[in-house]
């Protein structure tokens, strides 16, 4: 049987009688009588007899319901949502982002898109940047964040303004005494930062060799959080993306300062380049960018 002939079984159960069915249905009895025969002849069964003119449901009949029942319901919730998604009241989006992202600008943003879409859910992956922009590209995700460029063929990629590198380092320590932290200003201290084989390692290379200096790093970290932990641990101070200043750094008994030469992060945005980015990604992408907007004032 297909959704509609369940659906017209369905109704003749409940109502028990063609006329009632048809009714319910806002459909002709003809069309009833001739969709449950069919039903009949397709499924090999015998859903309804007639006695003393009476249409009674058949023990297979009987049986069928409970499935027919739940069937039913999925298709008037599958109709409602289809509504829902339409008008941008309801659905599904699926983000994947990197770690720093993950943990400081996504819960964020979850909770403002929440509140203005409550009927939403979203799915959060975190992910390393080029796994984040797989994930893109097999449509597993709708769209994609992280601090590192991925330009990878089949993505459409926009970029978003982001904060600046921060110092960060334990409360109390000489640095935090400074308004803004140079690069001579580190190297008298263990730094904690990411490895020269790394985007960002990369970029703040560029900003110490501007000065003449070269940067050494005492412990090398892919993740912003790992450095936090390690700071707070005593091994040194860090220079890492300012996002992670929004986890609450005075609760962890830490401090930061703006890191001088300034170096803007970007957050590169990527989606679909075929086949369009679905309504509701776009809202969140536009959450995004407000909320980006604050982290980065």
């Amino acid at each position: 049987m297909n959704a509609r002939q369940i659906e017209i079984f369905h109704a003749v159960m409940r109502t028990r009688s063609v006329t009632g069915a048809a009714a319910f249905l806002g459909i002709s009895q003809p069309a009833v009588s001739k969709a449950l025969r069919l039903a009949e002849r397709q499924a090999g069964l015998r859903l309804f007899q007639t006695v003393k003119g009476r249409l009674l449901p058949t023990p297979e009949a009987q049986r069928l319901l409970p499935d027919a029942e739940r069937i039913v319901s999925e298709i008037a919730a599958f109709a409602r949502l289809t509504g829902e998604v339409r008008s941008g009241g309801a659905g599904l989006v699926r983000v994947a982002a990197s770690s720093s992202l993950s943990i400081t600008l996504m819960p964020k943003a979850v909770a403002r898109f929440h509140r203005r879409h409550p009927m939403v859910r979203l799915a959060s992956d975190m992910l390393p940047a080029r796994e984040t922009a797989q994930a893109v590209l097999s449509g597993q995700a709708d769209l994609g964040l992280c601090l590192s460029p991925a330009p990878i063929p089949g993505l459409a990629v926009r970029t978003l303004p982001g904060p600046r590198m921060i110092l960060v380092a334990p409360e109390g320590h000489p640095l935090l005494r400074k308004r803004r932290v140079q690069p001579a200003d580190v190297l008298p201290y263990p730094l904690v930062s990411y490895g020269s084989d790394t985007y960002f390692g990369q970029v703040l290379d560029q900003a110490f060799a501007a000065v003449g200096l070269a940067r050494e790093v005492t412990l090398h970290i892919t993740m912003s959080m790992s450095a936090l932990s390690h700071v707070r641990a005593g091994a040194g101070v860090a220079v890492v993306d300012g996002f992670i200043r929004h986890i609450g750094l005075p609760g962890l008994g830490l401090g930061w300062r703006a890191f001088d030469p300034s170096i803007m992060l970007p957050v590169t945005l990527m989606t679909p380049e075929t086949g369009g980015v679905p309504q509701l990604a776009h809202a969140f992408i536009q959450v995004l960018s407000a909320e980006l907007d604050e982290m980065s004032a």
